[in-house]
């Protein structure tokens, strides 16, 4: 790859890109700017970006981006929008990024006048954060409410393969936020945009040749919202990969980049220490001298699976390129996730399963979908695809928790890059799963108590949660979950039913003290739900909802009337669907007079793990209801004598 980025880089332009009309300059201000006392499209906000713009260039090899971003501050506690963090990787030689031309200054109005506090080079700190990664730092002094703090600098890239582009939305509201870049004519790049405010904003996009701008405007803040916690994934931004470029050395003959998947592969292959895991060599030979346990296909890849868990430490490296060679993983047992999954893929085929690698981009990586062109920096991890006994599986070894067959949630995504020796391409990505909540509810009255008897039963990705969450509970942090006073928690079991088939039981009795004088007993019969109010609590979302995967939960309550009480009152029955059919929910009660007892069946059925903004509205209201119809009593009266 070196080299045809080494061509590339002969022929970019030494002359500075044609001067753009940047919308900031440093110090001069609006009216509007300087009486601004809120953000109209987000009141509540404490400050805004003003506006920030980012304009590209390439001269003597390098991409240069000029930033410029002004903030203005409501808020006088909203102190945190004075530090600034400017973060770049320079690589091994202090070459690859770098920072230069920073300035900064703060502005307030003093007696209507305006006063400006400029920074100097000894209010500019630079830490080393290692691994190639630099930070400069710096604090306006004297922020306070009205006051505007802006700065600018140029960022320096010496790789033009892969450009990082723009990000448009910001932790606070932004007015708005432009990106624009000149590409000289004998460089190709794809482009790479995401997030819905974008999609609208390339329609409008000015372009002249080479060059090309963007321009969103209103941009809301990026605060976190419940059920996602990847927003990264789904802001607005734009990114670029070279395509191709005329070689100058052969009569300006195009030269593709990465042109296909396939090509993308052979990049990956031909770095020795990840071609180290395919070759047929002493280590090959070593692992498929191993004993493994096991009749079937499907018995051994299991026996493979725990034993890498069990017998392999995991370090914290992150690439999807392994850092070390097979051999001094299997003599040194301490490898990252892609070295424990490519050690994995080895050991399967050692003893002839085929296993292929699989690149993710996992939930936080910045790609809620993947394109379908080899755009290699969306990817950001390795698992495994196994095709077994006619069935496919996808694995990751990393995580203690997860057990054959199923992934972390982080790597619930649609797809990946199969990356084959021959015939590499995106897959899909199916994880079959029967997940849920299991919930059994014997409720009696004993002496002064209302008792309830639980069997729990958390199925499949509820199974893996449990475990992660909860495996550690006993009978007083149960009680503490419950929030519920004078109770007592008593007989707490937790069996791991079938690991095979993922199944968690827990078993337990709750014992609530009641008054044998009250005329009316108000019963909750579920005291344990996936939901004990409803999460969604603003009036608009920003961001899709993400639940990881569906489930169907489901709620089995026997009330035992006692003897001298009567059933005097209970929820009525009810059947709702949200539109769509992306969940459904039903309550259904019935009296057994026979047996003197109510029976409550209650169950949820989620449809799609990713629901909407646009359909925000509509999930909030079925969620509102479903939880209050849940917490709705039974009433018990005393009979009269």
């Amino acid at each position: 790859m070196a080299s045809f980025i080494l061509m590339a880089i002969l022929f970019l332009s030494s002359e500075k890109g044609i001067a753009q009309d940047y919308s900031i300059k440093l110090g001069k201000y609006s009216q509007e700017e300087l009486e601004m006392t809120e953000c109209a499209f987000e009141p509540e906000a404490t400050a805004i970006v003003l506006g920030e713009q980012g304009i590209s260039f390439f001269t003597h090899g390098k991409l240069i981006t000029e930033v410029k971003k002004r903030i203005k501050v409501f808020d006088s506690k909203a102190t945190d929008y004075a530090d600034i963090s400017l973060t770049y990787y320079a690589g091994d030689n202090n070459k690859t990024q770098n920072i230069t031309g920073l300035k900064a200054q703060v502005m307030n109005l003093v007696n209507g006048k305006e006063e400006i506090t400029k920074l100097s080079k000894k209010d500019y700190f630079e830490t080393d954060l290692g691994n190639g990664v630099k930070e400069i730092r710096f604090t306006f002094p004297n922020v306070k409410e009205g006051s505007i703090i802006e700065y600018e600098y140029d960022h320096y890239y010496d790789n033009i393969t892969f450009l990082d582009g723009w990000q448009f939305q910001n932790e606070i509201p932004t007015l708005f936020s432009k990106y624009a870049i000149d590409i000289p004519e004998y460089l190709d790049y794809r482009f790479l945009g995401q997030g819905e405010n974008f999609v609208v904003a390339n329609q409008n996009r000015v372009q002249n040749n080479g060059k090309a701008e963007w321009t969103l405007t209103k941009l809301k803040s990026t605060r976190p919202e419940p059920y996602m916690n990847n927003y990264v994934d789904y802001l607005d931004k734009i990114e670029f990969q070279l395509a191709g470029y005329k070689d100058g050395n052969n009569n300006g003959i195009y030269k593709s980049v990465l042109s296909d998947w396939q090509k993308l592969a052979d990049e990956i292959y031909s770095i020795d220490i990840f071609r180290s895991y395919f070759r047929n060599n002493g280590t090959f030979k070593d692992l498929a001298e191993k004993e493994i346990e096991g009749d079937t296909d499907r018995e051994k890849a299991e026996f493979i699976y725990q034993m890498i868990k069990k017998d392999y430490t995991l370090n914290d490296e992150l690439s999807f390129i392994p850092d070390q060679s097979i051999k001094k993983l299997v003599e040194e047992k301490v490898g990252s996730k892609t070295e424990l999954n490519l050690l994995l893929i080895a050991m399967l085929r050692a003893n002839g399963i085929e296993a292929t690698p699989l690149l993710i981009s996992s939930k936080g990586n910045g790609r809620s979908y993947l394109v379908q062109f080899p755009f290699v920096r969306q990817f950001n991890k390795l698992i495994v695809k196994a095709n077994i006994e006619s069935q496919e599986f996808f694995l990751d070894a990393s995580n203690e928790y997860v057990p054959f067959g199923y992934l972390p949630l982080g790597y619930h995504v649609d797809g990946g890059f199969l990356i084959q020796e021959e015939g590499s391409h995106l897959t899909t990505i199916n994880l079959e799963h029967k997940s849920g909540i299991s919930q059994m509810v014997d409720i009696s009255l004993e002496n002064d108590s209302i008792k309830f008897g639980h069997t729990v039963r958390y199925i499949d990705y509820d199974a893996i949660r449990f475990m992660e969450q909860y495996n550690d509970i006993d009978e007083e942090k149960l009680a503490g979950m419950l929030e519920e006073e004078d109770i007592r928690v008593l007989d707490l079991e937790v069996n791991d039913l079938e690991r095979k088939n993922n199944q968690i039981e827990s078993t337990f009795s709750v014992n609530m003290p009641f008054e044998k004088t009250a005329e009316l007993l108000l019963i909750n019969p579920i005291m344990i739900s996936r939901h004990d109010e409803n999460p969604f609590k603003i009036d608009e979302r920003v961001f899709p909802v993400d639940f990881n995967y569906v489930y169907r939960d489901s709620y089995i309550a026997n009330i035992h009337i006692p003897e001298g009480y009567e059933l005097d009152d209970y929820p009525e029955p009810i059947s709702m669907s949200m539109p769509g059919g992306l969940a459904k929910f039903m309550y259904m009660p019935q009296e057994d007079t026979n047996n003197n007892m109510l029976r409550i069946n209650i169950r949820y059925d989620l449809k799609s793990k990713l629901v909407q903004a646009s359909n925000y509205a509509e999930l909030k209201a079925f969620m509102e209801y479903m939880v209050n119809k849940i917490q709705e009593p039974v009433v018990l009266k005393k009979i009269s004598s």
